[in-house]
């Protein structure tokens, strides 16, 4: 079939560069620019006339585009009214030079031409952040990159608990970007870090703990025969230092009278 219609092109080209030339000259043909515009080169290349039903490959260079700004190659069929399918030139690719909505500020002036490649540098508006964090946009063949320049920061929902402890203001279902709220620990707790955790971009942030007191009861004191130096305090915090004294007798064992509250856990001295 492909040998078929080859032929039959090839029978009507013949008759028409030997018909008579007054009827040549109002024969239908599709045309081609030789040499070919910067960018561009055609298959088959050394013809720039063609019958209807014909076709011809047009490739672009790295930096071109032809029909769509992702293609670099087409094929192009003349037409019975002397047109051509697709026009067979390419097109350098270029970025609108145009800011996005959510762009606050870039470096591109007006009428400015942005070549495939080139990079610009830009911010977002308020409530808004670069979507890949590096506030430089690159010209590829879809565009701008990343799509879109800018997405805006996302609130959060009701922050998370704090074990032994609580939050002081009433808690909302909803909280805006870079809004924080406070929390404090129970009496006697202490807290480790900042007492905020702050909303970023849909994400609670920030290190917020409190640590266990600890306890040194009267029925402990017995067992091991002390008595605390000079307070009635059975309640102490984290990394607090406490002193003990004998009830009677005197220390035994390498553990010292005077210990060091650690999340909760302290170690009694003995005395015999």
């Amino acid at each position: 079939m492909f040998t078929i219609r080859l032929f039959h092109r090839l029978w009507l080209f013949i008759l028409w560069l030997n018909m008579d030339p007054s009827l040549q000259q109002n024969a239908i043909t599709c045309k081609l620019d030789l040499s070919p515009l910067q960018g561009t080169s055609y298959e088959p290349a050394f013809r720039n006339v063609f019958l209807p039903g014909e076709t011809v490959t047009v490739t672009c260079g790295e930096r071109f585009w032809i029909s769509d700004p992702r293609k670099i190659s087409v094929v192009t069929t003349c037409e019975e009214n002397g047109a051509w399918s697709v026009r067979p030139v390419c097109q350098e690719v270029r970025c609108s030079n145009r800011r996005e909505p959510n762009v606050y500020w870039w470096n591109v002036y007006w009428g400015q031409q942005i070549s495939l490649g080139e990079t610009v540098n830009y911010r977002c508006k308020e409530g808004y952040r670069s979507t890949d964090g590096t506030n430089q946009a690159t010209c590829t063949r879809n565009g701008w990159s990343p799509d879109p320049l800018c997405q805006e920061l996302v609130g959060c929902g009701t922050p998370p608990p704090l074990t032994d402890g609580d939050i002081k203001t009433t808690t909302k279902s909803q909280y805006r970007h870079n809004e924080r709220v406070e929390y404090m620990c129970q009496n006697y707790y202490t807290m480790e870090g900042e007492p905020y955790r702050t909303c970023i971009n849909g994400e609670w942030t920030g290190h917020v703990r409190c640590i266990e007191p600890c306890i040194v009861s009267e029925d402990d004191n017995r067992q091991h025969n002390i008595t605390l130096k000079s307070s009635d305090n059975k309640y102490f915090a984290h990394d607090e230092i406490i002193e003990f004294r004998c009830i009677r007798g005197v220390p035994v064992g390498a553990v010292a009278m005077r210990q060091r509250c650690n999340s909760g856990v302290i170690l009694l001295p003995s005395c015999h």
